[in-house]
């Protein structure tokens, strides 16, 4: 690159172009001396960009992208364009959403003694503002989709699909944690995205609460 320093958004990127470069091999069936071959990427940097220790330049994304016949945005976000009608936002759809440090029980999620400060932030005029709180996701548990430091918008509401992602109290927890939801007759499985880690499974010896459904995230505030 023609710089030294990394952003922290290019820093973050870096484990997610990883693991799509990594998708892609396996759901390829090649192997990366295919890629050697092909683009002329030496293969110390493919090893470099598969482990996620460094981004690849803009002309190996298009090299990449060519290989596994793919748009260059699916390798790598930054490539993603703007839709050339897009119109600047409303103002009047900007609001002010609270920003939910630990939940005390029994207590309104929105109640002041649980809201650590405000964000505003954009959402269509089908969004009730009034529904909706924002959680600071801490840990690597949802990786690669979200990181540590993402913002989560929550709405509130008693339930979710399968696969979607919830926002759940927990054994009595005064904390919500983020995962998706899977349920199997009686039992709620919380499952990370991260292999890492093991799925919670709710039933009436381990109770939990879904408070609300993720319906926004964002990056780097």
């Amino acid at each position: 690159m023609p710089r030294s320093g990394l952003t922290p958004q290019e820093k973050d990127l870096k484990p997610i172009i990883a693991s799509t470069l990594n998708d892609l091999l396996l759901t390829s069936g090649k192997k990366k001396v295919d890629i050697h071959r092909s683009c002329g990427i030496p293969a110390s940097t493919l090893s470099d960009y598969f482990a996620g220790r460094t981004l690849p330049t803009p002309e190996n994304v298009d090299k990449l992208a060519k290989f596994f016949r793919v748009s260059k945005e699916e390798i790598d976000p930054r490539f993603a364009t703007l839709p050339p009608n897009l119109t600047p936002v409303d103002q009047s759809h900007l609001v002010e959403i609270p920003l939910i440090g630990h939940i005390a029980c029994g207590e309104p999620i929105t109640a002041d003694q649980n809201i650590e400060g405000y964000i505003t932030e954009y959402f269509p005029e089908s969004v009730d503002p009034d529904s909706v709180f924002a959680l600071k996701c801490e840990g690597d548990s949802m990786e690669p989709y979200i990181l540590d430091g993402d913002i989560a918008y929550i709405r509130q509401q008693p339930d979710v699909e399968d696969g979607e992602i919830a926002a759940v109290l927990v054994d009595g927890d005064t904390k919500a944690t983020l995962k998706r939801v899977k349920k199997v007759g009686d039992q709620v499985f919380l499952l990370p995205d991260n292999p890492r880690y093991s799925p919670i499974v709710l039933d009436h010896d381990h109770p939990g609460k879904i408070i609300g459904k993720m319906i926004k995230m964002s990056r780097f505030q």
